[in-house]
């Protein structure tokens, strides 16, 4: 994945945080945040993907990134 260079996906919920890698792309990031049933937010991040920055409330503190949306994967909430 040559994107991982110049940008990369962030995604956290109150019980964890992922990114994409060379071996997690975005749709393995996304079944990997709805495993635990709790909503979670998706940012897209400029930047290498194993940069280090801070994290505030859940957000990648990085300038540029973009909020792609929350996600609630939850079956029981179609209900």
């Amino acid at each position: 994945m040559k994107h991982l260079e110049t940008y990369h996906f962030y995604a956290s919920s109150v019980a964890q945080w992922a990114t994409t890698t060379h071996e997690r792309d975005l749709a393995d990031l996304i079944e990997l945040m709805t495993k635990d049933g709790y909503p979670f937010n998706i940012f897209m991040v400029p930047g290498a993907h194993d940069a280090e920055y801070q994290i505030k409330m859940y957000c990648p503190q990085v300038e540029g990134a973009e909020w792609l949306g929350t996600f609630n994967m939850n079956e029981e909430d179609d209900e």
